[in-house]
């Protein structure tokens, strides 16, 4: 029986946990999760992060919501099993997870060290995957399924210079998500993926100069993507809306990879 459209986007009684979101995109993304009224998870990479996460809960709590944060290094499979043993005792249940954490230096091809490669798949990657099968783990003894959602990007579809380790950690990404989605059905686990376009985010136009305009010149719609783009598309996956559909991974670019002058 299909869920009333009034219940589908109320959340309340869920948990959900964001990797990666004690800034940036992460931040958004928990925040719009909280207007559902789900339990919020912040995890957070490292210890001058931590007052970052706080804050963050802070602000979620200001709107009804229970939230609590985590410290979290996804490059490890045994920090995903223990953050996840931490949600569970404190809110009993984990039903959500969008994998955001992640990294994006960029690194000229014939610069990329073996550390820089190996850390760049570590973070993007297997941090997702052991996350995934941590969180997995915990829907299938619940038995009520759940919902996985991974950040991707549009240049794990459409390659992009000093960015080849970058690129094939997220085309590695988009693969395992489709491949979980195949895997996990059976317990009523959904997998999905979100591939951003270019994000309006603090030090862009100083980091890498003139990505803006080229961007804005070119996307259909005719702007950079905002937090709320990206975490709008997590909680369709997230949600009865998307009951029938696992493995698929949108596109929310602004329509960039529709554009041939891209």
């Amino acid at each position: 029986m299909a869920v009333p459209i009034k219940d589908i986007l109320d959340f309340r009684g869920k948990t959900a946990i964001i990797t990666g979101s004690s800034a940036g995109i992460g931040v958004g993304i928990a925040k719009r999760f909280a207007e559902t009224g789900a339990n919020i998870v912040i995890t957070y990479f490292s210890d001058d992060l931590k007052e970052s996460a706080e804050a963050v809960v802070a602000e979620i709590e200001e709107m009804g919501t229970q939230a609590f944060a985590v410290k979290l290094d996804v490059r490890h499979s045994e920090e995903s099993n223990r953050m996840v043993k931490e949600v569970v005792d404190k809110f009993g249940s984990v039903d959500i997870l969008v994998n955001n954490a992640g990294i994006y230096p960029h690194q000229k091809f014939f610069e990329c060290t073996e550390e820089e490669w190996d850390d760049m798949q570590a973070s993007n990657l297997k941090g997702a995957f052991f996350c995934s099968q941590a969180a997995a783990k915990q829907m299938v003894v619940q038995g009520n399924g759940g919902s996985i959602v991974n950040i991707i990007s549009i240049n794990g579809y459409r390659p992009l210079a000093d960015s080849t380790a970058y690129s094939a950690s997220k085309a590695g990404l988009a693969m395992a998500t489709r491949s979980m989605a195949v895997e996990l059905g059976q317990y009523g686990i959904r997998v999905n993926g979100v591939a951003p376009g270019l994000m309006d985010a603090p030090g862009l136009d100083e980091n890498v100069p003139g990505w803006r305009q080229r961007f804005e010149s070119r996307a259909p719609v005719s702007r950079l993507g905002l937090p709320s783009d990206i975490a709008d598309a997590c909680i369709f996956y997230s949600s009865e809306l998307s009951s029938w559909i696992t493995g698929e991974i949108t596109m929310v670019d602004g329509g960039i990879m529709h554009a041939e002058a891209y």
